[in-house]
């Protein structure tokens, strides 16, 4: 895919990406330094570009690159601090290193699972936010199961770029206590794991389980099906960058099948169609693609416009790679479904640095709106903006809203439950602190907990507060 000069600016091109983008094309590096850290794993052009050629195209670049990216045009000014929401710290004065790689709500059991980088811990709480169990892990936890007498827990392995497939999936048992313990290790030899689902593909009646292995220059989409005491892995994307998928029946034939989004390069989403088997050895379909520097971070499939064909909202806003300056093309679009699986934008909201978005009828009035985080907003001017309240009020028009609370951190996961059982969702978001990953990164242990970091905020919906529903006639 053909980058367009325009995506960076010109100091950005030269000293950032032109450099990278010459390793992977074969380009002889300018030092002995440069030719000893080359990354073995990086996938290079068997026919490298001759140096004629290359300097041909930085010069491209160069000339026809902006000084500086545009600043963000948005279609409306956000509000500050919506009232459908109060909004605190999930535990008050909650030690942690605020590098949260893990937040999800079970419903059905009334858990909330808390897990960060930095020291590695593994939280349980119940809904009343009492700490129920406690672990410290080999690596930082980005994905869990949970069933009624056991955890499933996804372990990265190492969580910064890297190609060791030492990822693992991680059976533990609950004691009658509640405390937990480790039983086994269920899959192990992953390529930086970061998402995991169990479903009965083949009609067995046992559940197999996808997994997305994002790695970095290796990696992969793969299924792991049970084979007496082991998993036997069926590898359905041998491409790196796989980070969340979806399991419905896009096609119409009754068969589940998967919607994956890739980043990492090839920024995609692709439908893995079930060929009746549950190998998904068939037809695969690119239903939407992006250029390599969207930084694509989140997607899922919503009905947004009311004709029963899931649409997609798309949130991409990865700024931690080779071009850290604030892009006005990062924030949420939702690509509508022409009932065919023809997908078309229809909205986009920018917002710098977006991560990932929770979307729900928050207000009861019978359509879906949605919230977001932003690992990389604009700290400088507009802080607040690092999470935001988009209200549906119909036909892809949105009221947005900010958060002053977001001020004090970036932000990252998010998970969605009725947290105090009033009948209306409430939120949790977790943050990304990466003073906090630095510290680390440089080897320094010292203490990680700043008095003004909130690690986790919740974000409880104050409607059944406010005389109830707003539906609209």
């Amino acid at each position: 895919m053909f980058p367009e000069p325009a995506l960076l600016d010109k100091k950005t091109w030269r000293t950032g990406v032109l450099p990278q983008m010459a390793l992977r094309l074969g380009v002889p590096p300018k030092s002995l330094f440069a030719e000893m850290h080359r990354d073995p794993e990086m996938v290079v052009l068997t026919k490298a570009v001759s140096e004629p050629d290359w300097e041909t195209i930085v010069a491209y670049y160069l000339e026809h690159a902006p000084d500086t990216l545009p600043q963000q045009s948005l279609p409306a000014q956000p509000q500050v601090d919506p009232p459908l929401f109060s909004a605190g710290p999930f535990v008050p004065r909650l030690h942690s290193s605020a590098i949260i790689t893990l937040l999800k709500t079970d419903t059905v059991n009334e858990r909330i699972f808390v897990g960060e980088a930095g020291t590695n811990t593994f939280r349980v709480f119940d809904f009343d936010r009492h700490l129920k169990a406690s672990l410290t892990l080999g690596s930082p936890p980005t994905d869990v199961i949970s069933e009624r007498d056991r955890l499933l827990v996804l372990e990265s392995g190492m969580l910064e770029p890297n190609d060791q497939p030492k990822g693992t999936l991680v059976q533990y048992d609950f004691a009658r206590d509640g405390s937990l313990h480790f039983s086994k290790v269920l899959i192990d030899s992953l390529f930086r794991p970061v998402f995991v689902k169990q479903f009965d593909f083949a009609g067995h009646g046992r559940k197999d389980f996808v997994i997305c292995e994002f790695g970095n220059n290796r990696g992969r989409l793969a299924l792991y099906r049970e084979d007496g005491a082991t998993y036997q892995r069926h590898v359905l994307d041998a491409t790196p960058g796989a980070i969340r998928f979806e399991i419905l029946d896009l096609t119409g034939d009754g068969l589940p099948d998967i919607v994956a989004l890739f980043a990492q390069g090839d920024e995609r989403i692709v439908l893995f169609a079930n060929d009746g088997t549950g190998d998904f050895a068939g037809r695969r379909t690119v239903l939407a693609r992006f250029p390599p520097i969207y930084g694509s971070m989140y997607f899922t499939m919503r009905d947004f416009n009311g004709d029963g064909k899931p649409d997609i909202l798309y949130v991409n806003g990865d700024n931690f790679d080779y071009s850290r300056v604030l892009k006005p093309y990062h924030g949420i679009r939702i690509l509508e479904n022409d009932g065919h699986n023809n997908f078309t934008e229809r909205y986009f909201f920018p917002v710098y640095g977006a991560a990932q978005a929770v979307v729900a009828d928050f207000d009861k009035d019978g359509d879906l709106d949605i919230l977001t985080t932003s690992n990389f907003a604009d700290s400088a001017r507009h802080p607040e903006r690092g999470i935001m309240y988009f209200e549906n009020v119909g036909r892809y028009q949105f009221k947005p809203y900010a958060f002053s609370i977001a001020r004090g951190n970036q932000w990252n996961v998010m998970a969605t439950a009725d947290l105090n059982r009033d009948g209306w969702p409430d939120v949790i978001i977790g943050a990304m602190h990466l003073a906090d990953i630095a510290r680390i990164q440089r080897s320094f242990r010292g203490p990680t907990l700043e008095a003004a970091v909130e690690p986790i905020l919740l974000f409880e919906n104050r409607m059944s507060h406010d005389g109830g529903s707003r539906v609209r006639p």
